[in-house]
């Protein structure tokens, strides 16, 4: 009898949580969202950001407030992430930097693949390659060729990890050794190559695009599959052959353990603000193309993206930070 009343008493109570679960799902949200975004105000992370929350405050009935988090190439931003209640009620906007820290660093405060949980994806940008006029190289298969001939000789401006690996990619399916020089930021970086300081970028077309524009620097590629919709006269690595791509992926990640209906909501209401030609549009502006995919599909990315990014750093040797 004892046994009985027990199990019925553990019943009794999984039902009621259950109820009390379901119940606290169909009132999420209650409260403010927190929507971290681990870089400055006025990069792209942080423009896509505060694009998307107004339309998701409306979306959900509640206040979603954008907290620039910046600091440590990205790290402090997403540590406040990590350490956050699995609730629903903090989110973060990054375009690449959680699948890159942990490939870079020796020892990460967090489980990328436990504790942080990709919810939806909100559109791509692909990087420019751009030289100095200078350099002798009038399109991209030519410079691949001249990078050959002189293994070392030439050098490339990178501005943080994503920029930085993205070139060391490039070298591993080029056959080619370029020569870093990190910069602190992409206006910087650019000004390296407009300058001669450096012969070639391969980052974010954004900090490109003034020089482009005004004959400073000359853009070979995009690095994508497709041409860019704003810059429909550049060729794009695929048509060289190169199976190479780089880039942002601009998309929004909750902790890890947060309950599955809440990241559905917020997948939900999210693609759909993507997919509002008024977002389409803010987006093209800023050079990036709208797309989106269900939780699942963000799962099988993220995983993905964590096992691309670990395997350059081992095959371009890269040594791991602390």
């Amino acid at each position: 009898m004892n046994a009985t009343r027990l199990l019925k008493a553990l019943l009794t109570a999984m039902v009621s949580w259950i109820l009390c679960s379901s119940q606290a799902f169909a009132d999420y949200p209650e409260r403010m969202l927190r929507a971290i975004v681990p870089f400055s105000a006025g990069g792209p992370n942080d423009t896509v950001a505060r694009i998307v929350s107004p339309s998701l405050s409306k979306a959900l009935g509640q206040q979603v407030i954008v907290e620039n988090r910046p600091g440590a190439d990205a790290r402090i931003g997403i540590e406040a992430l990590a350490r956050s209640a699995p609730d629903g009620y903090t989110i973060l906007f990054s375009a690449g930097a959680v699948a890159l820290i942990p490939a870079l660093r020796r020892h990460v405060p967090y489980d990328p693949i436990r504790d942080m949980l990709p919810v939806a994806e909100l559109g791509n940008a692909p990087y420019g390659i751009a030289i100095h006029p200078q350099v002798p190289a009038r399109s991209l298969a030519a410079l691949i060729e001249l990078a050959r001939q002189s293994p070392g000789k030439l050098n490339s401006a990178s501005a943080g990890s994503s920029s930085f690996l993205a070139q060391a990619l490039f070298q591993l399916q080029t056959g080619t050794r370029i020569t870093n020089i990190p910069y602190r930021g992409g206006s910087d970086a650019a000004l390296a190559v407009v300058r001669g300081e450096a012969d070639l970028a391969i980052m974010d077309f954004s900090s490109l695009a003034p020089h482009v524009a005004a004959g400073r620097l000359r853009l070979l590629a995009v690095t994508s599959n497709q041409r860019a919709p704003t810059l429909p006269a550049v060729p794009t690595t695929r048509e060289v052959a190169l199976d190479y791509t780089a880039g942002g992926t601009f998309s929004v990640f909750t902790v890890g353990g947060t309950p599955a209906d809440i990241v559905r909501r917020l997948n939900a209401e999210i693609t759909r603000i993507v997919e509002m030609p008024a977002t389409a549009s803010r987006f093209a502006a800023l050079g990036i193309t709208t797309s989106t995919k269900t939780v699942d599909e963000m799962m099988r990315w993220h995983l993905a993206e964590l096992a691309k990014w670990k395997d350059v750093v081992v095959r371009a040797k890269i040594p791991l930070e602390n």
